[in-house]
């Protein structure tokens, strides 16, 4: 039975499918002297301004933790609900 025909991929694909097994090469094992081991680098990791105004917030005392723990609390039980109304207007009066 004869495929689909004037399609290079499938042409391409079709040569390929029938060629001998037989004609495989092996691979030649790498020798471990052959691998040299990569220096460790260290991991650079960037803080904003943002980021650091608010973790010194935190640490001064102006985070709610039972406001924090709270929301956790309903988050994990499924019943924290999303005023979008409330949402909406506040990311209005952020960009005005």
């Amino acid at each position: 039975m004869k495929g689909v025909s004037g399609n290079p991929a499938l042409d391409a694909y079709q040569r390929m499918a029938i060629s001998p097994v037989n004609g495989a090469r092996r691979a030649a094992p790498a020798a471990a002297a052959e691998v040299e081991p990569q220096p460790a680098q260290a991991a650079k990791v960037n803080i904003s301004s943002e980021a650091r105004t608010r973790a010194t917030s935190a640490a001064e005392g102006q985070l709610d933790v039972q406001k924090v723990e709270t929301l956790k609390a309903k988050l994990m039980e499924g019943t924290y609900e999303v005023d979008s109304k409330l949402v909406a207007s506040r990311m209005l009066d952020h960009i005005s």
